[in-house]
């Protein structure tokens, strides 16, 4: 209770003596007290603590970034498998023999000659050191005075170019990792600081000086002294020595024999690439000698410095005489791109190697093969003509596959006699439009696969759509036939049919994506050409060929190559495996297939490709031994590019014609035809006539070539004739669903005295019968009862076979009629009409007796 009775008076205490209490007593006033400012200590303190708490998230965020991202780049460098001082050689298989024979020793477009470091005059050395990294010697790989001085410019704004070291140097010469960003810096120090303590100081300069780039195609000093001066690298002179260093701070003017010549105000004279190495070399043996280096007395500077430079070209010592084929040059740029992609060398580090690391490079050759396509490619009546500029001859190229193995056996990437090396490949090099020959890739395969078609689904030859007042697309010969089997659009390459496909029932995203992943040809998503964004996601480039970039005749040889292997893409190669001077494999290609069609997909579209030789539009390239062909033809819009890829049982082969910059194709005749058929004859002569594998599950099936249905009798009273047909098929794709084009309904009786003509005076068909028509004129016949959507009164060649057409065009005006009234039934009262079979007891894919 006392607790209580404290607490309450404690309460009404303090309510007695609120503010708003007007008995309150009054308070004492409350003295004032002057804010404390913090001292500039405490100041100090706070951005101290505030900095090494920022200080240490960073370090923690560097710390990882450098354990995630930079070591392992830095960690992935090694010159392990980096060796120069012999020759490397390609080999080719022997048929005969089933043995490796040599095939070419390769030489490379620069000059390589290995120098060791005992033969590497130490005033070559010391000219290096003194004017590129003169603490060489003493740092663990990285300066890092200098790195600091590049750090401090980097946050300045300026450049964060400057402070490698020799060490380094070498590292980004023989790494594509040559970048100018943060990361690449901090990559390369680490880099740098992991190789000096793998390698001796003695290493590192012979690295740097047989890599180092010194103009005139030279790699290394060793090339460059013979190139320069006529003499092995271990014989030149101080003076020689500094002039040849001289070079490597710009090749394009400070090499000897370069062509520069102009006013240079720091000189005020006309001053030529001679004279800056003059002025360099000058500058380098004053470094030398500068008391805090010391390589050179002052007594031996001046008399280099006097010493009159005798530059003299090499002789002997390059070989220039060989000349690689088009298929040797490709088998070097896939093993320097693979050698780049694996160990992360340079362009110029693996062009070293390949010429000079002692290399054994297993090619996929045929030599007979390659031989008959340079045969064809290298005789100029085969293909010949000049552009309507009169400034290009036409070109051609082609690539060869074997279908068995996937790999590629021959190709050219030119006409004419190959005369040089490093030349265009316009076979692998030069992306070209596809033009129609994309149709089965983009549009065909994929709808097959979907299950949206069968080659026998009928679709209108008939524009898609209006675009600035015209209709689009048009066809090659700019007719349109209405009522289309897949089978004659792919056999006749129609535009039409191929856009309202995609359009309509692919779309243009599956079909992207069908091409990039089944037949791994590289399209473009999204390119941005001035105000312009470029993509090959859309109806022209998929259904047309207008690609963006185009592509080579490998890649088309490779996609269509999975054809005859029943939907197996193979992914093509030039070599096998690569091996180094101790026979270790360092690069190998093993053979990689993967299924990507269906095999009804595959079957239906090498079926219709099959049509393409047999009476469409590829049908003058059929070979000479009756050998089966298959394949597509290509022509864009402009007529700058002419196709035709295509295979037999043995070989794919895609074949390119045009110019190599872009002009409008006047030659006659189907030249892309003629060159694949040239070199495919060759290949074929002495192979022993096969035909194609044909799966197993097919059954016949018959159906309305005006629909894709199931014909009724009707189909068979066409005024066209019977327009029933009978194709294969699998047995889970038997249609079932009757045509509904040709009826009852749909059936007229025409009177054959009377036709209906054109104004040009064609014969269109005839009219309705009238009362007074004799029977022998009379003749009954199914009209298709189909309402075609016009565009700008564009009129498909079987427009007079429509009902509507028909019945526009009236009655009989041959025998006037005593009944104006009179309204005669459109079916005879006893019409002759075929009585339609009893397929109730069929079972799928059986026809019955007499179809």
């Amino acid at each position: 209770m006392s607790e209580q009775n404290n607490s309450r008076n404690k309460d009404d205490q303090r309510k007695r003596t609120t503010p708003n209490d007007p008995n309150s007593p009054a308070r004492r006033p409350r003295k004032k007290h002057r804010k404390s400012r913090p001292s500039l200590w405490s100041i100090l303190g706070t951005l101290l603590l505030i900095g090494l708490t920022t200080g240490a998230i960073l370090a923690c965020i560097g710390a990882v970034y450098i354990k995630t991202v930079i070591m392992p780049l830095a960690q992935d460098f090694s010159t392990e498998n980096f060796f120069v001082g012999e020759n490397s050689v390609m080999y080719n298989m022997n048929d005969e023999t089933g043995e490796y024979e040599e095939l070419v020793t390769l030489l490379n477009t620069t000059s390589t000659i290995w120098v060791d470091y005992e033969n590497l005059p130490q005033d070559l050395i010391n000219a290096t050191i003194a004017i590129e990294d003169r603490r060489f010697y003493s740092h663990p790989g990285v300066d890092w005075i200098r790195t600091g001085k590049a750090v401090l410019n980097m946050f300045t704004g300026q450049s964060i170019q400057g402070g490698s070291t020799l060490t380094q140097q070498v590292i980004k010469n023989m790494t594509e990792y040559d970048d100018v960003t943060v990361k690449r810096k901090i990559t390369e120090i680490f880099r740098a600081l992991d190789f000096d303590q793998n390698h001796s100081k003695e290493e590192t300069i012979t690295w740097y000086l047989n890599i180092i780039y010194l103009g005139e195609k030279c790699k290394g000093v060793g090339s460059a002294a013979y190139e320069y001066f006529g003499k092995d690298v271990s014989e030149l002179s101080l003076a020689e020595c500094a002039s040849l260093i001289a070079i490597t701070n710009n090749p394009s003017i400070y090499s000897p024999y370069g062509t520069l010549e102009v006013y240079d105000e720091e000189y005020e004279k006309v001053m030529t690439s001679r004279d800056y190495n003059k002025a360099r070399q000058e500058l380098i043996l004053t470094v030398m000698a500068t008391p805090e280096i010391g390589y050179i007395t002052p007594e031996e500077r001046d008399a280099a410095i006097a010493e009159e430079l005798q530059f003299t070209r090499a002789t002997g010592e390059k070989d220039e005489s060989v000349i690689y084929s088009w298929y040797e040059e490709q088998v070097i740029a896939d093993v320097r791109a693979d050698l780049m992609s694996e160990y992360g060398y340079s362009w110029d580090a693996a062009n070293m190697l390949l010429s000079s690391g002692g290399l054994s490079i297993y090619t996929c050759v045929d030599v007979k093969a390659q031989a008959i396509a340079e045969s064809v490619y290298e005789n100029r009546e085969n293909l010949s003509g000049m552009s309507p500029s009169g400034e290009q001859e036409i070109q051609s190229a082609i690539t060869v596959i074997d279908n068995q193995t996937g790999d590629v056996v021959a190709l050219v990437g030119s006409m004419d006699d190959k005369n040089g090396n490093l030349l265009k490949n316009l076979a692998t090099s030069a992306k070209q439009a596809p033009g129609s020959a994309i149709k089965p890739l983009a549009v065909y395969a994929p709808a097959l696969e979907m299950g949206l078609i069968t080659p026998y689904t009928v679709m209108e030859d008939y524009p898609h759509m209006v675009l600035n007042n015209k209709v689009w697309p048009n066809n090659v010969d700019y007719r349109f036939r209405g009522f289309t089997t897949i089978q004659e659009a792919v056999a006749h390459s129609y535009n039409t049919i191929a856009v309202s496909l995609l359009d309509e029932k692919v779309t243009t995203a599956a079909s992207f994506d069908f091409v990039e992943n089944r037949f791994h040809v590289d399209l473009v998503d999204a390119l941005v050409v001035g105000d312009e964004i470029m993509s090959d996601m859309n109806l022209a480039p998929l259904a047309l060929g207008g690609l963006t970039e185009g592509v080579t005749t490998r890649e088309m040889a490779e996609a269509y190559a999975t054809f005859p292997n029943g939907g197996i893409y193979k992914q093509s190669r030039t070599y096998s495996k690569v091996t180094d001077v101790n026979g270790k494999v360092i690069l190998e290609i093993p053979p990689t297939q993967e299924a990507v069609l269906k095999e009804s997909t595959n079957y239906y579209m090498h079926d219709m490709l099959s049509g393409v030789f047999d009476y469409g539009s590829g049908r003058s390239a059929q070979l000479a031994n009756g050998m089966p062909a298959a394949g597509k033809t290509g022509t864009t819009n402009n007529k700058y590019d002419l196709w035709l890829t295509g295979y037999t049982p043995y070989y794919t082969a895609a074949v390119w014609v045009g110019y190599e910059y872009d002009e409008y194709i006047s030659i006659k005749g189907m030249p892309a035809s003629a060159m694949w058929k040239n070199v495919m004859n060759g290949l074929h002569a002495d192979l022993p006539v096969i035909d194609f594998t044909t799966p197993n599950g097919l059954v016949s099936m018959k159906y309305c070539k005006d629909s894709g249905k199931v014909p009724t009798a009707f189909c068979e009273m066409d005024p066209r004739g019977s327009r029933v047909a009978v194709g294969k098929v699998f047995s889970s794709d038997l249609i079932t669903e009757e045509c509904p084009y040709h009826t009852a309904e749909s059936t007229l009786t025409i009177c054959v005295d009377d036709p209906i003509r054109s104004e040009e005076g064609y014969d269109l068909g005839w009219h309705i019968a009238g009362a007074l028509c004799p029977d022998a004129s009379l003749r009954t016949f199914s009209y298709l009862d189909y309402e075609r959507t016009m565009l700008n009164d564009v009129v498909a060649e079987d427009e007079n076979y429509l009902l509507r057409f028909t019945e526009a065009a009236g009655k009989c005006e041959t025998h006037p009629e005593i009944d104006l009234d009179l309204n005669p039934p459109l079916i005879p009262l006893d019409p002759i009409v075929p009585e339609r079979p009893n397929w109730d007891h069929l079972k799928p894919g059986e026809l019955p007796d007499g179809w």
